[in-house]
């Protein structure tokens, strides 16, 4: 009787995990098979399959917006912010999980309390000085907001993770004569590997999908962004349903890509952070 029961629980996690993911993947199916159609072939029939493989529509975004600049623009915004979020990041998360000093808790309480308050309610204090300082329609303004507004959740997991490392370690290398950042470089770091690419990972995909900050700081046709250059298209096309599709279907390719190539790190840093 329990193997029988044990079974029909089975099947029906098996069932419930399929639905979910063929409702996860229906959009991205739509959108693959709507951007490959015409727009009357579209409007006639929304649901079929393409008749015949119709790729003008990726050759118009590419002619019209300059697709190639726009991801190149996305993908060094995105690692220029991971790169300065993570050097702040990693030493903050190890002074705090690791390091004894004064008001430790409280200066740690209070950066984690930042979390709690709408990133919306920044907006006009973060232009106001970027513009003071001379960095609105610059990459910076873009690098700086991204990499500040995912310090604190970052700092917040991977202290988390790294709490849960055993301190004899550490004591050993400091018995050899090794000073604290050698020790966070040479230990800490490659023992939080998992859970420092799973943080970025999903920074990088909250950051690739940010349309109001480079819709904001950045004027400049020739350094905006693909999600920027998506809502271009929304709003100048928005009656050609597959030229729109193609350009949705182009910007959410990478995190995608990112997350499939990557798929073992997170899981790892899933089942550390969670495990100590």
């Amino acid at each position: 009787m329990k193997t029988a029961s044990t079974r029909v629980i089975r099947l029906l996690i098996f069932i419930v995990l399929a639905l979910i993911a063929i409702l996860s993947l229906y959009p991205l199916f739509y959108m693959a098979f709507s951007s490959m159609k015409p727009t009357i072939e579209y409007i006639k029939h929304p649901l079929a399959l393409p008749e015949t493989w119709y790729f003008d529509n990726f050759k118009a975004l590419f002619y019209r917006f300059s697709l190639v600049r726009l991801f190149g623009n996305t993908v060094l915004y995105v690692g220029l912010s991971m790169v300065a979020c993570l050097v702040v990041s990693v030493p903050a998360a190890y002074a705090f999980a690791k390091l004894k000093f004064r008001f430790r808790n409280g200066f740690y309480v209070a950066m984690i309390a930042t979390m709690t308050i709408p990133g919306i309610t920044f907006i006009i204090p973060n232009y106001l000085l970027m513009s003071r300082i001379g960095w609105t329609d610059h990459i910076v303004s873009v690098v700086v907001i991204w990499a500040v507004s995912a310090i604190p959740s970052t700092v917040f997991l991977l202290t988390s993770l790294m709490r849960g490392m055993p301190d004899e370690v550490l004591e050993a290398i400091k018995m050899d004569g090794a000073k604290y950042h050698q020790a966070m470089i040479k230990i800490i770091l490659p023992m939080s590997l998992p859970g420092v690419v799973t943080v970025s990972i999903f920074n990088a995909t909250n950051w690739w999908n940010d349309l109001l900050t480079p819709l904001i700081y950045l004027q400049s046709d020739h350094l905006k962004t693909v999600t920027v250059a998506v809502a271009t298209v929304l709003n100048r096309f928005s009656s050609d349903y597959p030229l729109l599709l193609s350009g949705l279907l182009l910007a959410s390719l990478p995190p995608i890509a990112i997350y499939i190539i990557f798929q073992g790190f997170i899981r790892k840093g899933l089942v550390i952070g969670a495990v100590k």
